[in-house]
C-alpha cells in the first residue's frame, strides 16, 4: 500500500509567542524532528508551511513537496491533501507540533488503517476531572471514564479523507470529520510523552524527554 504523511507546520505560533515549529529542540528545529519521523514511516510527505517560507523548502527540509497553509489547520490539510499523489492508498497527519511521536505510533495507526479502519487515531485516557461550564457559569462534571485526549499522527483511507474534506469544513482533528460521516474510527494506545509543544514550558520538557530517550 502506498502511504503519504502530510506534517502540518503552517500556524503562526500565536500561543507560544513565536514560530514554535521553527524554534530549536535539541539542536534541531521542531518540525525537523516531526518530518524525521513521517519520513521514516511512509513512502512520501507533503509538508505544510507558512506562505512565506515555501520558496526553496524542499532543499531545506526533507519533505517531498511543500505546500503554503492555509487561514485554518483544516484549509493547511486540505492544502497538503491537494499535494498528495491520487495513487495513495493511506494518508497520515501529523502536526509538527507533536516531535516526539514515535515510528512505532506512525506504524500502529497506519496498520489499523490497512486492516480495515477508515481512520485511526491515537489517545490517552484523560486522568484530570473534566469540567463543561455552561451558561452563567454552571458547571458539569464529566465522566472521564468516557474521554480520551487525542494525538497525531492520525491516518486514513485516503478516498475517506479527502472526500470529508471536500466540504471545506472546519475541525480541531480530522477524525471528527470523518465521524460525521459516519466513518469507522478505531483508538490506538497513544504514548503520554507524545506531547503537543505550545508553550515555552513544553519546549523545556520536551528537551528532558529527548534527553531520557538517548
Amino acid at each position: 500500500m502506498s502511504t503519504w504523511a502530510v506534517v502540518v507546520a503552517a500556524g503562526s505560533g500565536s500561543r507560544f509567542g513565536a514560530a514554535k515549529q521553527f524554534v530549536d529542540l535539541a539542536g534541531r528545529p521542531v518540525l525537523e524532528w516531526s518530518l524525521e519521523s513521517a519520513r521514516r514511516a511512509c513512502g512520501g510527505t507533503v509538508l505544510v508551511l507558512p506562505p512565506g517560507h515555501v520558496l526553496d523548502a524542499t532543499s531545506t527540509w526533507d519533505a517531498d513537496v511543500a505546500v503554503p497553509g492555509g487561514a485554518s489547520r483544516s484549509a493547511s490539510v486540505r492544502a497538503g491533501l491537494s499535494a498528495v499523489p491520487d495513487d495513495a492508498d493511506i494518508i497520515a497527519v501529523h502536526d509538527s507540533a507533536r516531535p516526539l511521536a514515535r515510528l512505532e505510533l506512525w506504524r500502529a495507526v497506519i496498520d489499523a488503517v490497512a486492516g480495515g479502519a477508515d481512520a485511526a487515531i491515537p489517545a490517552t485516557p484523560v486522568t484530570d476531572t473534566v469540567k463543561e461550564v455552561g451558561p452563567g457559569g454552571h458547571l458539569v462534571t464529566l465522566d472521564r471514564s468516557r474521554l480520551v485526549a487525542v494525538q497525531t499522527p492520525q491516518a486514513f483511507r485516503a478516498e475517506v479523507l479527502r472526500r470529508v474534506h471536500l466540504a471545506a469544513t472546519d475541525a480541531t482533528d480530522d477524525a471528527a470529520l470523518v465521524e460525521a460521516i459516519g466513518g469507522r474510527v478505531v483508538v490506538v494506545d497513544g504514548p503520554p510523552d507524545n506531547m503537543k509543544v505550545t508553550s515555552a514550558t513544553d519546549l523545556i520538557v520536551a528537551a528532558a524527554l529527548m534527553g531520557a530517550r538517548r
